[in-house]
């Protein structure tokens, strides 16, 4: 284990609790069906964050703004942080005619994403789950009540779903830095992020599509 591991003695059972660089998809995947959600949860989470964090400086670009403590100033919900930022892109002179596409392709799947993420945490901050054969069954949350109409029932939910999203959210969260280099760069070239593929890892690094494992 990596010097990120903390002991966590509980009675005659020792855990093990590591930063998620040292548990890779293998160990995840052999953990108990409740421990699996946790963790991955945490992880949707943490990944949410570093895309709304590249995003919250995105927007200040956006606005012909360069500080990044004024990021802390951006909209507070994230919807209307990203409504705003789709809005600007398509008008922003430091966005070449043909990045303007691309850039707003990536702040709508940012927009998608978190959607996603909050259908994973929202109902866990309410619901206790607590035997394995129900999180099997369940989702961990369920969209938001629309005014007028009741919740709609919970929808089965899976480890896969859980880890897919993590990857998106890592890729996007590149994607999105593209959008800022591109802004940057003096050239106003289109980022690499933004048109070349490339393959996520699990630790939120990434790799060219022609260095990626099968």
């Amino acid at each position: 284990m990596g010097s990120d591991c903390a002991r966590i003695e509980t009675g005659p059972t020792v855990r093990v609790a590591c930063h998620h660089d040292d548990v890779d998809l293998e160990t995840v995947n052999a953990l108990p069906m409740a421990d699996q959600m946790t963790f991955l949860r945490g992880r949707i989470l943490d990944e949410a964050l570093s895309m709304e964090a590249v995003a919250r400086y995105l927007h200040v670009r956006l606005m012909g703004g360069s500080d990044l403590d004024s990021a802390l100033d951006t909209p507070q919900q994230f919807q209307s942080l990203i409504d705003e930022c789709a809005e600007l892109a398509p008008r922003c002179e430091r966005l070449h005619k043909r990045v303007q596409p691309l850039a707003l392709d990536a702040i709508n799947e940012a927009d998608r994403l978190y959607k996603l993420r909050n259908r994973f945490v929202h109902d866990a901050l309410r619901n206790n789950l607590v035997s394995e054969q129900r999180w099997e069954r369940f989702r961990l949350s369920r969209p938001k009540r629309e005014a007028g109409r009741p919740m709609p029932d919970p929808e089965p939910v899976s480890a896969e779903e859980m880890v897919a999203l993590t990857f998106d959210l890592i890729r996007t969260t590149w994607r999105l830095r593209g959008v800022l280099w591109s802004m940057i760069g003096s050239s106003q070239e289109a980022s690499p992020f933004l048109t070349h593929p490339f393959a996520p890892q699990w630790d939120g690094t990434f790799l060219s599509l022609g260095d990626a494992p099968a």
